[in-house]
Order: structure tokens, then C-alpha cells, then sequence
């Protein structure tokens, strides 16, 4: 399995080197996490990447394009063990890939496979994304095949955008939808699901940043439309810049993935390059569930390119 999966790898590089406007790129992000339920230290890839985009000029539109898939670092290409030590090839997991038109003064349209514009409106609120994600508390969190998207382009500083994410087995369709303000130091967003997964979620988000301080809110609310009850959950974070360094916490807390869950992370990313960062988190996490209260230390490193 390994060999076909590095050739899809060496493949991407190879069209990206040939269009004029194409662009490989990703992201390693491994970590040593350790966690005194387990007594165990473990290695953890968290969502690291590899993808090719790019777009061609077509005259009065533009075609745009997108793979990236995900890669088990700390496992290796093409194994993976899984919690009952079974053996999983399926490694190389597909992330947002797509094609469509960009048409200037009116946005894109994009077809394929994307995070719903709910899950994008945080924006850059998440900060111990990937690693202690917040989807681990929230809902919402969704990346959903047969997606159709519209985006619109920047007016005022407010976005648009709309996804159908189509059912394909005779059930209903579901909806996406969100509405970004973005300015020098205001991020404000709120966005609202159907249909998708079976649920249905409210989300708002708030970002404000002074200076070398960034503060974030975020409130999330799902109804089950099969049982109709609402789950409210929320997020709240503030981290400071001091040269190379930020520092930053963040807490969650709702019941929607687990009663009475809630998380509380605290960390130090350090700059070593532009693309390239150490960090050091730590994060308890509890339910109401009897021991369940779990603190885990993680060490790692992350580089982009």
C-alpha cells in the first residue's frame, strides 16, 4: 500500500510543477502527547497534510482547483493501528478537494468535497486547532461530500457563503450557511446548519484583538432533529504575543459530545521560523462521567511549506 500512496504524493508535486499557477504545499504538525489516565506517552500526527491547488484563466472566469489529503506522520504511509491493534491502510484520507469557477466582482463555485461554511466561520478562533480541537467538545465541526458552494467576494468587509450538501439516498439535503465580518482588529461571524449529520446548529463567533492581545468567544447550538433538544455549548480564549513566543488559553464546555464535557487548554507556541513552530500545551478535560477528568501534556513541532 505504501508505494501507491507516495506515488499520489510525487504525483501532486509533478502537476503543480507543470501549471503555471499551481501550488504544492502542507503541513507536518507531530506531536508527543502524554496522559495520566493511560500512563502512556504516544505520537500524534494531528491532521498533518499534503494538497496541490491552483487556477487557470479561462478569459472571463478563472477555473479553480484543490486535493489535500491527510497523512498519518506518526504512524507511517499506508499503516496505521487502531485502538484494538487492528491494521488500517486507509491513511491518506481525503481533506477539502474540489473544483470550480471564480468569477471576478461576483465570487466562486465550487464543487466537491469541503468544510460546511459553519465550520469555517470561526475563522481563526480555534487556537489549539488540530491538536486539541475543539470539534472534541462541539459540534459542528463538519467536512461533507457532494458539496456545492458559493462564495462571494469581499464587499464591506462581510462575505457570504453558501453550501448544498446533497443527500444522494432519497433523504433531505442539508444546508450551510454564513455571514463573515472581518476588519483590522473585529472578526465577527454567524453561521447556521441543517440537515447535516442530522442536526441542526446555530453558531456565532467574536474575535477582537488590541494590539498583542486577541480575546474570542464562541456560542454553538444543536438541535437533534430527531429528538429536537437543544444543546448549548460555547468557547472562550484569550493569547498574547511577546516576541517569538504566544501565550494562549482556551476553555469549552458543553454537553454535545459527551455530558457535561469541558476542556481547558493551556499553551506556548514559539516561533522558530516563519513556517515553522514548537509548542507546549497543556489540557484537562472532564465529563460527567465517572473518571473521566484527564490531563494530558503535549510536546511538538510544526512546519509548513
Amino acid at each position: 500500500m505504501k508505494k501507491p500512496l507516495i506515488a499520489v504524493a510525487v504525483s501532486m508535486a509533478f502537476i503543480a510543477s507543470a501549471q503555471a499557477e499551481g501550488q504544492f504545499y502542507g503541513k507536518m504538525n507531530v506531536a508527543t502527547v502524554y496522559d495520566d489516565a493511560s500512563e502512556k506517552f504516544s505520537l500524534s500526527s494531528n491532521a498533518s497534510r499534503l494538497g496541490v491547488k491552483g487556477s487557470d484563466d479561462l478569459g472571463s472566469t478563472k477555473v479553480i482547483y484543490q486535493a489535500e489529503f491527510e497523512l498519518a506522520v506518526d504512524d507511517g504511509l499506508g499503516t496505521d493501528v487502531d485502538d484494538a491493534g487492528d491494521t488500517d491502510t486507509n491513511t491518506l484520507k481525503t481533506r477539502d478537494t474540489y473544483i470550480g469557477l471564480a468569477y471576478s466582482g461576483m465570487g466562486t463555485v465550487k464543487m466537491g468535497i469541503m468544510d460546511t461554511p459553519l465550520k469555517k466561520s470561526q475563522g481563526k478562533f480555534d487556537q489549539f486547532n488540530d491538536v486539541i480541537d475543539i470539534k472534541n467538545v462541539l459540534d459542528g465541526e463538519n467536512r461533507m461530500a457532494n458539496s456545492i458552494n458559493y462564495t462571494s467576494e469581499k464587499m464591506a468587509n462581510t462575505q457570504v457563503s453558501v453550501s448544498a450538501v446533497l443527500a444522494e439516498n432519497g433523504s433531505s439535503d442539508g444546508y450551510s450557511a454564513s455571514v463573515v465580518y472581518s476588519a483590522d482588529s473585529l472578526y465577527l461571524s454567524g453561521a447556521y446548519d441543517t440537515k447535516i449529520k442530522g442536526e441542526s446548529t446555530q453558531r456565532v463567533t467574536a474575535i477582537f484583538k488590541a494590539g498583542d492581545l486577541s480575546f474570542g468567544a464562541l456560542i454553538n447550538n444543536v438541535d437533534t432533529d430527531d429528538t429536537k433538544d437543544e444543546e448549548l455549548g460555547y468557547a472562550a480564549n484569550v493569547a498574547m504575543k511577546a516576541g517569538s513566543n504566544t501565550f494562549k488559553a482556551q476553555y469549552e464546555a458543553g454537553d454535545q459530545k459527551e455530558v457535561g464535557a469541558t476542556s481547558l487548554s493551556l499553551g506556548l507556541d514559539h516561533k522558530l521560523a516563519k513556517t515553522t513552530k514548537a509548542f507546549f500545551y497543556v489540557n484537562q478535560s472532564e465529563t460527567d462521567a465517572a473518571d473521566s477528568d484527564v490531563t494530558a501534556l503535549v510536546a511538538g513541532l510544526e512546519h509548513k511549506f
